[in-house]
C-alpha cells in the first residue's frame, strides 16, 4: 500500500531530495528527517519528500513538499530493537523527481556540494570511499575479508533511466535474498544493511566490475566513536527566518600510549554523516 500526500509546487527542473524515516521505540527518525530537510532547503534549495509509515507520519511537523505513506517492514532486529531500514529500493518508483538525491536522515547537509552530483554524466552515483573525521587512518569497510569494499547508501543520486531502474531492481532482489548473499560473501546475515545490499546490487548490474563514474569523487565523511559534535551558536537564518547554524565544533578523544588527549576542530562548509544517533539527537536539540 502506498499513499501520497502531495503539496503541488511548480519547479523549473524536476530535482529533489527523498528521505526515508521510520520511527522506532528508541529514535525519532522523522525528527531527524525534518532537521535534514531544513538544511536541504537552506543549502541546496531543493524540495524534499519523506517516505514513512502511517504511525510515523503522525509525528510530522515540517512542511515537506510530499509525504508518501508506505507499509514498513519491521522484520529487522538490531540490538533487540526493531530497525526499519528495508525498502530503500522503492526510491526509484516513489520519487516524484526526474533527478533525485536519496539521503540518510542522519546526514548533515552543511554545504551546496551535493548539487554537483546532478552534473555527473552517469545516471547513478554513490560514495565508495569514506573518511572518519578526526581519525584519518581508519580503514575502509569491507563486506568481509573475502568480498568487496563496501559502498555507501548514505548519499545516492539517480536520474530516471533504464540503468538506474536496473540498479534499484537489483537492490530489491538482494534485499529479498539477503541471507543467501551473506552466505556467498561471508558476512553476517540476519540484520539487513542498505550499504551491503547496494554494494552487491551495483556489482551485479556492472557484471562484478568497477564503473568509476558510479562513484562520487569525494569522500563520505563519518563522525564515529570517541567523537562529539556541538552545533555552534546560530549564525544566520533559515528560509523561515529561524535561527540556523552553519558551524560545528568537533571534539575527539585521541588515545595514544594509554594517554588521552582531547583534540578540537571547527567545521564549516562541509557535509558529514553522524553514525551515533544519540549524538545526532543531541545536535538537533542544541
Amino acid at each position: 500500500m502506498v499513499r501520497r500526500m502531495a503539496r503541488t509546487r511548480k519547479q523549473e527542473i524536476s530535482r529533489g531530495v527523498v528521505l526515508f524515516a521510520f520511527n522506532s521505540s528508541k529514535y525519532n527518525y522523522v525528527e531527524m528527517a525534518e532537521y535534514c530537510a531544513r538544511r536541504v532547503k537552506s543549502f541546496l534549495d531543493l524540495p524534499t519528500t519523506i517516505i514513512t509509515d502511517e504511525e510515523s507520519a503522525e509525528t510530522i511537523t515540517y512542511d515537506f513538499d510530499n509525504i508518501i505513506i508506505v507499509e514498513s517492514d519491521k522484520n529487522n532486529i538490531r540490538e533487540s530493537q526493531v530497525w526499519i531500514n528495508k525498502g530503500r529500493y522503492q526510491a526509484y518508483e516513489l520519487s516524484p523527481y526526474e533527478e533525485t538525491l536519496v539521503l540518510d536522515a542522519d546526514y548533515v547537509v552543511n554545504s551546496d556540494k551535493l548539487l554537483k552530483t546532478f552534473d555527473f554524466s552517469d545516471s547513478f552515483c554513490c560514495h565508495n570511499r569514506t573518511e572518519m573525521l578526526m581519525y584519518p587512518e581508519a580503514p575502509q569497510e569491507f563486506l568481509s575479508s573475502y568480498s568487496y569494499s563496501s559502498l555507501w547508501a548514505t548519499v545516492i543520486m539517480f536520474k530516471k533511466s533504464n540503468r538506474a531502474k536496473q540498479i534499484f531492481e537489483a537492490l530489491e532482489m538482494v534485499q529479498n535474498n539477503y541471507d543467501h548473499y551473506a552466505n556467498i560473501h561471508s558476512f553476517v546475515g540476519g540484520i539487513f544493511r542498505n550499504d551491503y545490499a547496494l554494494t552487491l546490487a551495483l556489482k551485479i548490474v556492472n557484471g562484478h566490475s568497477d564503473v568509476r563514474s558510479d562513484y562520487i569523487p569525494w569522500n563520505l565523511v563519518h563522525v564515529g566513536k570517541n567523537t562529539s559534535v556541538y552545533a555552534d551558536a546560530p549564525d544566520t537564518f533559515d528560509c523561515k527566518g529561524e535561527d540556523f547554524n552553519t558551524e560545528f565544533t568537533v571534539m575527539f578523544d585521541n588515545w595514544k600510549n594509554s594517554k588521552m588527549r582531547k583534540e578540537y576542530l571547527n567545521i564549516k562548509d562541509m557535509d558529514f554523516h553522524i553514525m551515533n544517533k544519540d549524538l545526532f539527537e543531541g545536535i538537533m536539540n542544541g
